[in-house]
């Protein structure tokens, strides 16, 4: 019996994509039997799915979140299911933290059974939080002062917002849905290491600001430098202000911690010069405007390296990719070409396109996380 599975069906219609799903989760005409399995789906089915793999499968953890984009050996679709299904060599302790966009630390006791009940050597903790009232930091805020001194690395993203309203973003454990919540899986590879490597498309120019006026819980800046957040960056861009927002996808800014660039996406700006972010920046906070980097294509060659220098032979991967870089990678034709070489270099993946990463307690945009595991 292989030790991953990754099964994936692209239907609008949840009870046709099913079957075929279970189809390729089977060895010997029977259906395996995994201790994780982690999944992504579109949102009109995915209280359904997640019901139907935590029935099919009553001894694994069975962890899931919505995504408009799912992709795999098997190809890139924009409808239907995508698992992942690990047989053997793993460990899993999950949990639920509730109310995360009001008060997730009320529930952070299940963070801490779950590292009770887990090795910390080789573990990462896989979140996903349901995109809701910008509440990605005070649930990071929440891991980082339970397991801040733990071994254990954290990466996880935010599940993508839907495209019909009546059926916003969610997330599952165990086949229970959740919408204001962060479901999570500890994963302790018995078999060896585990490696978190973060791709980003950017590099730093020469332009530095300090932000000088902000508001931490909208994450607007009113000012960089004290001039309006617009004029700053437009004088740096050399663009007029009113051409600014054409430029904003090629153009975030970056925060330096420890030599690790985190880059952070503009939203919007508004008439009054402010600028309006997909993570905080706070007070007297330095950032860095970025370039992008061309071709793209040597970014994802130069991942490949890096990943196998830190996991020479990984056996699945679990990959996180920003919504942004995955509308541009559809809309620049790139998407089918970031799959095949995803596909080239390791065995068995399924990714995902989340509105936010997070890695080691941080909130970032823009960005690409593997977790790869040996």
């Amino acid at each position: 019996m292989k030790r991953c599975y990754v099964a994936q069906a692209e239907d609008k219609i949840g009870t046709k994509a099913y079957p075929h799903v279970l189809e390729q989760l089977k060895e010997n005409g029977e259906l395996i039997s995994p201790s994780l399995v982690i999944f992504s789906s579109d949102n009109a089915n995915f209280g359904w799915y997640s019901r139907m793999l935590s029935n099919s499968f009553p001894a694994a953890t069975v962890l899931g979140m919505t995504s408009n984009v799912m992709y795999s050996p098997l190809g890139v679709i924009r409808n239907g299911l995508s698992v992942m299904a690990v047989t053997e060599g793993i460990s899993v302790s999950s949990g639920v933290l509730f109310e995360v966009s009001r008060y997730p630390s009320r529930s952070s006791d299940s963070i801490i059974r779950a590292l009770e009940n887990i090795e910390h050597e080789n573990t990462v903790c896989l979140e996903f939080n349901a995109s809701v009232d910008s509440c990605e930091e005070i649930i990071m805020d929440t891991f980082h002062e339970c397991m801040g001194d733990s071994e254990v690395r954290l990466c996880g993203c935010t599940a993508a917002a839907a495209e019909n309203p009546d059926r916003p973003s969610a997330v599952s454990l165990n086949g229970i849905v959740y919408m204001d919540a962060c479901v999570f899986a500890m994963i302790h590879n018995e078999t060896g290491r585990i490696g978190i490597i973060k791709e980003n498309m950017f590099r730093m120019t020469g332009h530095f600001f300090v932000a000088t006026d902000v508001d931490c819980d909208a994450r607007k800046v009113y000012e960089f430098d004290h001039k309006t957040a617009t004029s700053a960056v437009a004088n740096a861009l050399t663009v007029p202000e009113d051409e600014l927002a054409a430029n904003s996808f090629f153009h975030p800014v970056g925060r330096l911690e420890n030599d690790d660039l985190g880059i952070i996406a503009v939203r919007d700006q508004s008439e009054d010069g402010s600028m309006r972010f997909f993570s905080r920046i706070y007070n007297q906070t330095r950032v860095v405007l970025l370039d992008p980097i061309d071709p793209v294509e040597r970014v994802w060659d130069d991942t490949s390296v890096r990943v196998h220098e830190i996991v020479p032979n990984p056996s699945f991967c679990f990959v996180i990719n920003c919504y942004l870089r995955t509308k541009y990678f559809i809309e620049h034709d790139k998407m089918g070409d970031y799959n095949r070489t995803l596909t080239s270099y390791y065995p068995d993946y399924i990714g995902v396109s989340g509105y936010g990463e997070q890695s080691d307690f941080r909130h970032l945009n823009q960005t690409m996380f593997m977790i790869a595991f040996e």
